[in-house]
């Protein structure tokens, strides 16, 4: 059987954390690339994590959800302007 070269580019932080998973699985990044041309070839479909459109909308949206589900900061609000210069003030010493 014909073998061919596939390559790509990632980040060499992104490379490091993926591989270190890849050796604890007992496998290599050729063996994942082999299994997913295998399954694209076999399904005819594309993994959902690459099929799946992300606007910057739906990214604001989920954004806004998410902070209409956050607690109450009122510990913020009750503080005293000069407790409020001592907190900031704090944090550049």
């Amino acid at each position: 059987m014909a073998t061919a070269v596939i390559s790509g580019r990632v980040d060499a932080r992104l490379k490091e954390r993926a591989d270190a998973y890849l050796r604890a699985a007992g496998v290599t990044a050729g063996d994942v690339i082999r299994a997913v041309w295998e399954r694209i070839a076999r399904t005819g479909e594309i993994p959902e994590e690459w099929t799946s459109e992300v606007t910057d909308d739906d990214a604001f949206e989920g954004f806004m959800r998410f902070r209409s589900e956050l607690p109450a900061a009122t510990w913020l609000s009750t503080l005293s302007e000069e407790q409020m210069r001592d907190m900031i003030a704090s944090r550049y010493v």
